[in-house]
């Protein structure tokens, strides 16, 4: 899986633009299909695939916050954190949508993060002392275990099978029709 990662080949633009998860997805197709795909949350995304766009993502804001750090050059940051927010959310969606649950679970992270910043917003505002403080942190912990652990499940998905085990011993091709009974037809 790592050797298709840093393979180098040219984007694959119909199957970036599919509705089915990229298991063999390249770095470049991973960061390039959650743009392609940038507010549609139908579909699915493998894990390969969130994990690679949040950490490139990760790396790009903190080099932004640092470069970026002090007076009104700080707002940059802040623009690309809105930016992003619309290709992180619809692929949380599609990552929820591979593990059969619906997209609109993934508000729950979100909201929380939101509580968190109210909460460290007015702690900030009410007192110094810790008591507010770490009960406005408790939501933002619990929304990162929450991405945590929607990021690290394996897929639940599985494609539906009407094999009925004649493929797999070898019957079809032979004659043989899915039943298990000989085809009638003459060459």
């Amino acid at each position: 899986m790592a050797i298709a990662l840093f393979e180098n080949r040219p984007p694959r633009l119909a199957e970036m633009k599919g509705f089915e998860p990229m298991y063999d997805a390249t770095l470049r197709e991973c960061l390039q299909r959650p743009f392609y795909l940038f507010a549609r949350g139908r579909g699915r995304s493998c894990r390969k695939e969130i994990w690679v766009f949040f950490i490139v993502l990760s790396i790009v804001e903190s080099g932004l916050s640092k470069v970026c750090g002090g007076g009104a050059w700080a707002l940059i940051p802040l623009v690309f954190d809105l930016i992003m927010v619309v290709p992180q959310y619809a692929l949380e969606v599609r990552r929820l949508h591979d593990l059969l649950l619906p997209g609109w679970l993934t508000l729950i992270p979100y909201g929380l993060m939101v509580i968190a910043t109210i909460g460290l917003v007015k702690s900030r505002m009410l007192t110094i002392g810790g008591g507010p403080l770490l009960l406005a942190v408790i939501p933002l912990l619990v929304s990162m275990l929450i991405q945590l652990v929607i990021m690290c499940t394996p897929s639940r998905y599985r494609r539906p099978s009407f094999d009925n085990g004649a493929i797999s011993n070898g019957a079809i091709g032979a004659g043989v029709n899915q039943s298990g009974t000989a085809r009638p037809w003459t060459d």
